[in-house]
């Protein structure tokens, strides 16, 4: 394998684990990780699964329409916040991560939060 199709199994590895995480504390299906994370919203909703009341207040888009710029902005730097007071801000992405769609960042963000905050099942 050469280095071109390591990377692109590394980013549907990626992409893959992101969806999984997102389907199992979330109970939804995503299409698209990085396209479906860059508002903020399935980031903070995560956070609230993984530990009760982590982000007290989350922006949430109206109908069809797409979060504006400033609301994202408040949902992302709740989410950082949060990650990067409980795993520590060397082992966080950043904010331009996340709206770059980098998922590599990304998934060791999240990788490290599952870690930290195991999934707990209801039943």
């Amino acid at each position: 394998m050469n280095r071109e199709e390591g990377k692109i199994e590394q980013t549907a590895y990626e992409q893959e684990f992101v969806k999984n995480m997102v389907a199992k504390y979330l109970n939804i299906s995503i299409k698209d990780a990085e396209e479906s994370l860059k508002d903020g919203v399935i980031l903070c909703q995560l956070l609230n699964e993984m530990k009760k009341n982590a982000v007290r207040k989350i922006m949430m888009p109206q109908g069809e329409e797409k979060l504006s710029t400033m609301k994202s902005t408040v949902n992302l730097n709740s989410f950082l916040r949060f990650v990067q007071i409980n795993i520590g801000k060397d082992n966080c992405c950043s904010i331009s991560d996340i709206q770059q769609g980098e998922l590599s960042a990304i998934h060791d963000t999240l990788k490290r939060l599952g870690e930290k905050f195991p999934y707990q099942s209801d039943a």
